[in-house]
């Protein structure tokens, strides 16, 4: 009889020790596949906009309200929504080096799979669907955190409030709504993108309100985080920046395009057909499980049209997907797991091919990663980094701070910001990526009139203070400089052309 009771125990140990083999294989898989997903080391033009800022910021006697970069006509007052992102980057670039942004992305990007995680587990989905959804919403984790972006924080503060708002629900404790106070201060603070968190709160308090729910709290709740958001540098010129700022439109640039131009000319491409997909997906999932609640068809609702309207705001659909959709999909699987012999051939199948599928994503994304530069934040130009979406004028860069080489500069959008801090004021700019928070629109049309090579070029030329002006090598405005008598080149490489104002 003993002998039966250790082959029992031993029988237990071994399944045991089976599942936690299988179990570590999925978490290093899902690691894998997140980290390999947000493996980039070409520094995004935005970076370089918050270093500037973080630098002013140490280096100055008070706190930086007026812009001192640009030569065209800019706001009275500089609001600068990213202003606490730049405050902390700079010191981290400085003293630790590039791999300490990209090692705060990894774990911003980390934390946000963790708690999309923990939200599904929150409304009841099970372990493996909970599983199955982050990996369906991981390219997520490819298409927007560029390195490094303050929209991180927002990502991550995204999923926070979600969880939040599902854990008070889940344990009928509404003192955990409390935690949203301290939150989105810093959260408005470190990036614009909190309005779409108290957006989630008034979705969560109307669902309440329709399903006859108390919703006191949550009502007060939001009020009060909002008054909160005032505790910034700017007052209420915060919120009349974000207003115009939501309000306006960018038709020159590519992410604030909507779902149908992405399709129509081939850029995001990938991304939009994809949203489809799981826009598609998530619907037929919600009727299917019969779980249908106006919480959810709001929450689906707004962030679809949001990623509909603009191609850079799909991530904050794929967030709230990953939250909603594996407990559809639990519910799904327990109507279709019924039958015990499909069940049956279900484990087995799992049992053997999951370590198979995870093993594998463990090596696919841990190659992607390692081999990856995971802790380097690059600038380089085009001949060395022809694969990624941004390079910089590296070369003329250095010519230009050799030469010594001072004065006002008109360059490529996506350069401004690079130049900025490569120069540190000795060029200032026609125009940057900081865009709506520094120059009135009027300044950004003609910006982007001029580099689109329109009829009032030379009427652009000659209405601002312009002397020197950088491009790149392959756009076809040089040519137009070049035929300008006052213009001259003075320096051209595989990259970019640098043509300087002759004084006469």
């Amino acid at each position: 009889m003993n002998g039966w009771k250790n082959y029992l125990i031993q029988l237990q140990d071994k399944i045991a020790g089976r599942q936690i083999w299988t179990h570590g294989i999925v978490l290093f898989g899902v690691i894998f596949l997140i980290l390999g997903r947000l493996t980039a080391s070409t520094a995004d033009p935005d970076l370089w906009g918050y270093l500037s800022f973080g630098r002013l910021f140490w280096n100055s006697h008070g706190f930086p309200y007026h812009d001192i970069y640009a030569y065209t006509p800019t706001k009275d007052i500089w609001v600068y929504h990213e202003w606490l992102t730049g405050v902390i980057f700079y010191p981290l670039y400085v003293w630790l080096g590039p791999a300490s942004l990209q090692v705060m992305k990894y774990i911003l990007g980390l934390g946000t799979a963790l708690l999309i995680l923990m939200t599904a587990r929150q409304r009841g989905a099970s372990l493996p669907m909970a599983v199955v959804g982050l990996m369906l919403v991981s390219p997520l984790f490819g298409f927007s955190y560029s390195p490094v972006r303050a929209q991180a924080f927002t990502y991550l503060f995204l999923a926070l409030t979600l969880f939040i708002l599902e854990r008070s629900k889940a344990t009928d404790n509404q003192m955990h709504l409390l935690w949203f106070l301290p939150l989105f201060p810093l959260w408005a603070n470190l990036h614009g993108g909190f309005i779409v968190g108290l957006g989630i709160i008034g979705f969560y308090a109307a669902g309440n309100l329709a399903a006859g729910r108390k919703a006191g709290l949550l009502i007060l709740v939001l009020g009060l985080s909002a008054a909160f958001t005032f505790i910034n540098p700017y007052g209420v010129n915060y919120w009349v920046y974000l207003i115009d700022a939501v309000t306006m439109p960018r038709p020159d640039i590519g992410e604030w395009q909507s779902l149908l131009w992405a399709l129509k000319n081939g850029e995001y491409f990938i991304n939009a057909a994809y949203f489809l997909f799981l826009f598609a997906f998530i619907i037929i999932a919600l009727f299917i499980s019969r779980r249908l609640n106006i919480t959810d068809a709001l929450l689906i609702i707004a962030t679809g049209y949001l990623a509909f309207r603009h191609i850079r705001h799909q991530s904050l659909f794929f967030i709230t997907a990953g939250c909603l959709l594996p407990g559809y999909l639990t519910a799904i699987w327990k109507f279709v797991e019924n039958p015990q012999e499909i069940a049956n051939r279900w484990n087995k199948l799992t049992r053997a091919a999951i370590p198979v599928i995870f093993s594998l994503l463990i090596l696919i994304y841990g190659f992607k990663f390692l081999s990856g530069h995971p802790f380097t934040l690059i600038a380089s130009p085009h001949s060395d980094n022809s694969a990624s979406e941004y390079y910089y004028p590296v070369s003329a860069v250095k010519y230009i701070r050799l030469a010594g080489i001072k004065g006002n500069m008109l360059t490529e959008f996506d350069w401004g910001e690079y130049i900025i801090w490569e120069l540190n004021g000795n060029c200032r700019v026609a125009i940057d990526g900081r865009y709506e928070t520094v120059y009135p629109e009027h300044v950004s049309r003609e910006y982007f009139d001029f580099a689109s090579g329109g009829p009032d070029l030379r009427k652009y030329l000659d209405k601002y203070p312009h002397y020197l002006i950088l491009l790149q090598h392959d756009n076809y405005i040089c040519e137009i400089i070049r035929k300008q008598p006052d213009w001259k080149q003075i320096y051209i490489d595989a990259d970019s052309v640098l043509f300087r104002r002759d004084k006469k």
